[in-house]
């Protein structure tokens, strides 16, 4: 009897092992490099699976994505740092331009509508995000307030690519003089940030060295805790 229980409990779990496997590949979180600005991404779900293309954006910034896709039931939601549920004029959509109403990680949701969904179709998609863009018409734009008005106090190295490391230059541009390079996770202490040339960038200084400081492209920045 006790051989039969256990040959029943072994063969239950190994018929188990498809759908659960399944049931991980359903939900994904993949986070996003860019590259001036712009991240184009090319992916495939099928079912009931969903994507989450997790990128860290600072309050004020412009966000503009579009997903192209061979599937009409395919379309993203937008969630905003910390929540669950899709920005307003950003549910169930293909196109999505608006300001970002707080800084942190925000997360572009690729799914399938139930429709197609249950009937296990398959859709290809290319879904591009891109930051910054609109403030090109205001070169100058709102500043970012320091950790003493309002601002978080540290920030956090993160989306650099694989391979790269983010520089720290001693003016607000690309082509300013290289200080150092910080691999994603490095802590920074917040000086504050502004629009550039379209895009913001960041003062700011290590922790541990207060007269190391510069400018970082704010884009790979999230907000943190603190120094570990």
């Amino acid at each position: 009897m006790f051989d039969l229980t256990r040959s029943f409990i072994l063969a239950l779990a190994f018929a188990l092992l498809p759908t659960l496997a399944a049931a991980r590949d359903e939900q994904r979180v993949e986070r996003v490099s860019f590259k001036d600005g712009r991240a184009t991404i090319r992916g495939r779900i099928k079912g009931y699976a969903h994507v989450d293309y997790v990128f860290p954006a600072g309050a004020g910034e412009s966000i503009q994505i579009n997903l192209r896709t061979n599937k009409l039931s395919n379309y993203f939601n937008l969630m905003a740092p910390g929540s669950d549920v899709a920005m307003p004029n950003a549910m169930s959509v293909i196109e999505y331009s608006g300001a970002a109403p707080t800084s942190g990680d925000y997360r572009a949701r690729v799914y399938l509508y139930r429709n197609d969904a249950r009937r296990g179709v398959t859709a290809n998609y290319t879904l591009t995000i891109a930051l910054g863009e609109q403030s090109r018409t205001n070169e100058k734009g709102p500043d970012y307030a320091d950790g003493l008005t309002g601002g978080p106090d540290y920030w956090e190295v993160t989306g650099v690519g694989h391979g790269d490391e983010l520089s720290m230059r001693k003016a607000p541009s690309p082509k300013g003089a290289l200080v150092m390079r910080f691999a994603n996770g490095v802590v920074l202490k917040n000086l504050g940030c502004k629009n550039t040339g379209g895009q913001r960038w960041c003062r700011v200084e290590r922790p541990d060295d207060p007269s190391m400081r510069g400018w970082v492209n704010g884009r790979y920045l999230r907000e943190s805790a603190g120094p570990r």
